[in-house]
């Protein structure tokens, strides 16, 4: 797999790897844009999903940017995220998995290319210059940053923080930053704020698809997300310092704008699509003020596709979060039997959570559910625990595990005290903004299911392992079509099965009759 230090080399290689669409008519920011990349996550099977790099884009008011456009460039797809990782599709997991276990240091730099253009022009009329897309033309209000990095630092210990923020662009220059609380950059800006002070913040438009991954993930606070991001692709990342703050960016990014997130300055925000796949309301965000811009020569924005799923939102939160809670759950609380945990992108990658377990005791299922729901008290709305036979990625597997697995009365519990993030069935989108927080008088919850056996049960009504093996020999010679498998696809036991019963099905397949068992 091709490795990468800029954008610029990364659009290299999704065009070497046929991943990329070119798009070099002029399109409109407002309204056709995303329609056109929308339209691969509607109408093609996600093997056939790209990049798209839009290189003359245009406002409805006929102005025309200097900028060129990528989107679906990260998570459109499995093998788009694997190239931006540098490995196979197969090697994602283990790759995350080492990056939380080795991080790598970044390292200084004193020149960069992002700082090779100094804006000397007004600086609310480069901010206008910027070509952010509309996502979702015909009900959006609001123009996003979707993929912009904001790197903020604690005003009492330093630790930095580079996490994907939402940066709602007004005229004029303005921008407001969609700080949630918990947020590792609002517990800064909260800091700030005791102390009456403005957070010094950098806005990172450009970076390479290794920050995206680690700044979108949920990671304790403190992580250092550069060190995560170099990890990923097995080499440190190059910092530069911003010209007006002791904060350090990507050496190779495309433009950073540096300013400050204003303790007390709150901007009303209109609607917007969010992860949940519907339309979130208003809003009140903090302003962030831009006092200075660098950038490359012919800068490129980067803009992730989110919104309804499947998007790019919901396979960048599907692929790191299974990798996140997988290491939370056997290494931090250290749960033994964790085989996998499966985050299905249907839910919008944050909310049917499916954890294979091979149980060693009773409670060893409530054990894993209770702590997965723990982790993070707004990620997780269905945690669902199943055996090692069920596939946890398979919705078929995990239905029939719960249909034949569980009873409601002894196997379901609900827990409160939870984050509905932005989950339009927590609270009417009627009521009042703080009602969303944290609804009266118990928060949102989640459902724990346990789906695992709780004693032997029959083999699986399949024919047995070596009389599929040897259908699969015919298939393949008399040319039917090629099979993708999909477990289980042969029958095995599961602790319930008398000998008498093996026998009489090992009589029927050599052409005799059962011997009835002598009472």
């Amino acid at each position: 797999m091709g490795t990468y230090r800029s954008l610029r080399e990364y659009i290299e290689i999704l065009e070497s790897h046929e991943k990329l669409f070119r798009i070099r008519r002029e399109v409109c920011r407002e309204t056709e844009l995303h329609p056109l990349v929308r339209w691969q996550f509607r109408g093609l099977p996600e093997s056939e999903r790209r990049a798209f790099l839009f290189e003359k884009v245009a406002s409805v008011t006929g102005h025309k940017y200097g900028m060129s456009v990528l989107a679906g460039a990260c998570a459109s797809s499995r093998a788009i995220y694997a190239l931006g990782m540098g490995c196979k599709e197969d090697e994602i997991f283990d790759r995350w998995l080492n990056a939380q276990k080795n991080p790598i240091d970044p390292v200084v730099v004193s020149e960069a290319p992002v700082q090779e253009v100094e804006i000397t022009r007004s600086i609310e009329d480069a901010v206008d210059d910027i070509p952010v897309p509309l996502s979702n033309p015909g009900f959006d209000s609001s123009l996003r940053l979707t993929a912009a990095l904001w790197v903020t630092a604690d005003p009492e210990t330093g630790q930095r923080n580079a996490g994907i923020y939402s940066g709602y662009i007004r005229k004029g220059g303005k921008i407001s930053v969609g700080l949630g609380a918990g947020k590792d950059s609002r517990i800064h800006l909260d800091k700030c704020r005791e102390k009456g002070i403005p957070l010094k913040a950098a806005v990172v438009i450009g970076p390479t698809p290794n920050l995206i991954y680690a700044a979108a993930s949920t990671f304790p606070y403190g992580v250092d997300e550069y060190a995560v991001a170099g990890a990923i692709v097995g080499s440190p990342l190059e910092l530069v310092r911003c010209r007006t703050a002791d904060l350090y960016v990507p050496a190779e990014a495309e433009m950073i704008l540096e300013g400050e997130v204003l303790p007390d300055a709150m901007d009303h925000n209109w609607p917007f699509g969010e992860f949940s796949g519907y339309m979130a309301g208003r809003g009140k965000y903090p302003r962030f003020v831009v006092k200075h811009i660098t950038q490359r020569k012919n800068p490129i924005l980067l803009d992730l596709v989110a919104a309804h799923p499947p998007c790019e939102g919901s396979k960048l939160k599907q692929i790191a979060t299974e990798a996140i809670f997988y290491h939370g759950l056997k290494e931090n609380i250290g749960i033994s039997g964790i085989k996998q945990v499966a985050i299905h992108e249907e839910s919008g990658g944050w909310g049917l959570f499916v954890i294979q377990l091979k149980t060693r005791q009773p409670a060893h299922a409530w054990q894993a559910l209770s702590s997965a729901a723990s982790l993070t008290p707004g990620i997780g709305k269905i945690f669902i625990v199943v055996d090692e036979d069920i596939d946890p990625h398979d919705l078929d597997a995990v239905m029939w595990a719960l249909v034949f697995r569980v009873q409601p009365h002894r196997d379901i519990q609900t827990v409160t005290g939870r984050r509905p993030m932005m989950d339009p069935s927590a609270v009417s989108p009627a009521q009042p903004g703080w009602h969303h927080h944290y609804p009266e008088p118990h928060g949102s919850s989640a459902l724990l299911i346990n789906a695992v056996k709780k004693w032997n049960y029959p083999p699986v009504a399949l024919p047995g392992k070596e009389y599929m093996e040897r259908a699969r020999a015919i298939w393949d010679e008399i040319g039917l079509p090629p099979l993708k498998p999909k477990f289980p696809w042969h029958g095995y036991e599961l602790g319930h099965w008398p000998d008498e019963l093996r026998q009489a099905a090992a009589a029927v397949v050599a052409g005799r009759e059962p011997e009835e068992t002598k009472k």
